[in-house]
């Protein structure tokens, strides 16, 4: 039996496991998808049953997600611009790091029939998932990106004439086309948080939101109630999983097969 599996800090709340087990069951694979909670100082350990074949591959999320590149022997030249990993293999036995992310959020914008060229955008946070965003942005020529951080000096790079801001500017915008949330704020277990209020919930045509549990997050309901359009991150979860499954089996599938795992997922889930 094929093994694969999610690195993570804590993953009580993650639905990458039903995702990948729906996914077996469609195409016929013998294969088991776990969670692997795991410390920092624990991924070298678990990269080292990774190279020896006891996972095929594994992805990655909060807070690994660039942490886990040091480790790395090869890393894909789209993972390498974006500076994040989610998903890893091996490749004439050296271990190699991909970007799933991208393709993930790319799917979620086609779904929602969202275009971003030639518009100004909102990130929130600038971990992870928001390199993979703004690389994607950055390539389907955002006019400007607002990009909000808590650090004092943080090193997200940026365009130069996009700009790195504290939350405390954001009210200052006024209004943007689209704001996506790249936090983990609001997600189980706590969900009565949102990482926007009361002058900073600026005016926006669309709000993304990359958690997916739950169904409707505090800060889409607070844009739903100004008639804002929003989505959660389910259809990029799904996506990039996808994805992840192409590389590790060096396979291409149906894109049927994604809008059928999203459609059982969400009526399990959001009942």
């Amino acid at each position: 039996m094929e093994k694969f599996g999610l690195l993570g800090e804590k993953l009580g709340h993650s639905f990458s496991k039903e995702i990948h087990k729906i996914f077996f069951k469609i195409t016929g694979k013998n294969a088991k998808y776990d969670l692997i909670e795991k410390k920092y100082n624990e991924i070298e350990e678990l990269l080292d049953k990774v190279r020896e074949g006891e996972y095929k591959g594994i992805n990655i999320t909060i807070p690994y997600k660039i942490e886990i590149m040091q480790y790395l022997d090869e890393i894909s030249p789209e993972a390498k611009k974006i500076g994040a990993v989610n998903t890893v293999t091996v490749k004439n036995n050296k271990l190699t790091g991909e970007n799933t992310d991208y393709f993930g959020f790319a799917k979620t914008l086609e779904k929602n029939r969202i275009e971003v060229k030639d518009k100004k955008i909102l990130i929130l946070g600038t971990g992870g998932a928001a390199k993979s965003v703004y690389s994607l942005l950055s390539d389907r020529e955002a006019e400007h990106i607002y990009v909000a951080t808590i650090l004092e000096n943080d090193i997200f790079k940026i365009r130069k004439y996009d700009r790195l801001l504290n939350y405390s500017e954001i009210r200052n915008i006024r209004s943007v086309d689209l704001v996506v949330n790249c936090t983990p704020v609001g997600m189980y277990p706590t969900i009565n948080m949102s990482p926007l209020e009361g002058d900073n919930l600026i005016g926006t045509e669309y709000l993304i939101d990359l958690i997916y549990n739950p169904e409707e997050t505090v800060l889409m309901k607070k844009y739903k109630e100004k008639g804002v359009k929003s989505a959660n991150g389910l259809m990029m979860l799904v996506s990039q999983a996808i994805k992840s499954q192409e590389i590790w089996n060096n396979e291409t599938y149906d894109e049927k097969i994604s809008e059928e795992i999203y459609d059982r997922l969400a009526k399990k889930l959001y009942k």
